[in-house]
């Protein structure tokens, strides 16, 4: 049976490295998949860095992108991250996600991580 952990915040401040997500496996879950998506609240045509998103386990920063806006209302900028057989936790290591927006612009970030 699948575990699905998601959460989502709004960000007005350019506040470095503000949690999305924070979640502590089980020992014997594996990390299947994280999906990460920012958009603006208010519509705009601007195609702009949003911010630097960060993937870290245990404290480590393992991952790091940069989410752009699109032109399109209806597409958010998206980062899939596939994990294929999955990455296996001893029940002790918290998979973070975490944002440092590049504006004061009104962004809803969001995380998923998917474990089996």
């Amino acid at each position: 049976m699948a575990n699905i952990q998601s959460a989502a915040i709004t960000t007005t401040t350019v506040t470095v490295d503000q949690t999305i997500l924070t979640y502590t496996p089980a020992a014997g879950l594996k990390l299947k998949c994280i999906v990460i998506v920012g958009y603006p609240t208010a519509y705009s045509a601007a195609e702009v860095n949003m911010g630097t998103v960060y993937v870290q386990v245990g404290g480590v920063q393992k991952l790091e992108f940069r989410i752009q806006n699109t032109d399109l209302d209806s597409m958010p900028g998206l980062v899939v991250i596939p994990f294929g057989d999955g990455l296996s936790f001893t029940g002790s290591e918290a998979v973070r996600v975490s944002v440092t927006p590049a504006s004061t612009t009104s962004f809803r970030w969001a995380a998923m991580q998917a474990y089996q």
